[in-house]
């Protein structure tokens, strides 16, 4: 697609252990479709991640074409994508999130840190497919794993390793 629309892996990240442990550590939201869930004037540093429905990132020069749609187990916030001063986040369904405050998350560090690194990590994945449109986090990764691969096969080729006289 040339819409810039980012596609998402629908596989679960977030396992039913994972989800006992937001809800016990954050607070369960429910907002409507077309509502404004995180606008760049906002200065809050909230984590939120989406139970049921859809959200849609925007440009504010581009209200018509989202930069991602994200759905079921996707992790957006203030904490990384929206470093961006114009930035939207704008539900496009219905939508069951659990958001996390500063507070919330830091308690979840302390005492779940294996769930905040994949919520992180998912925030950091996010903004690597908003910061690099053409491309999706797998064929990054693919493309990182291909040139280290390369790297380790020039550096452990036969010529200059077992020949003394090169």
């Amino acid at each position: 697609m040339s819409t810039g629309l980012a596609e998402r892996n629908v596989e679960s990240k977030l396992n039913m252990k994972d989800w006992n442990k937001l809800e016990r550590s954050g607070r369960l939201m429910k907002r409507n479709e077309a509502r404004m869930l995180i606008k760049p004037e906002h200065t809050n540093r909230d984590v939120y991640i989406i139970k049921k429905g859809s959200v849609a990132i925007y440009h504010a020069n581009n209200m018509e074409t989202p930069l991602a749609v994200l759905g079921a187990n996707d992790v957006l916030g203030n904490r990384s994508i929206f470093v961006h001063e114009n930035l939207y986040a704008k539900t496009i369904t219905n939508v069951e999130l659990i958001q996390l405050d500063q507070a919330s998350y830091r308690a979840l560090y302390l005492s779940y840190p294996e769930l905040a690194i994949k919520l992180t990590t998912e925030l950091s994945r996010l903004k690597l497919i908003i910061d690099f449109p053409e491309r999706t986090a797998n064929s990054f990764m693919k493309q990182v794993k291909s040139g280290i691969q390369n790297w380790v096969n020039k550096t452990t080729g036969k010529k200059g390793r077992y020949c003394h006289n090169c």
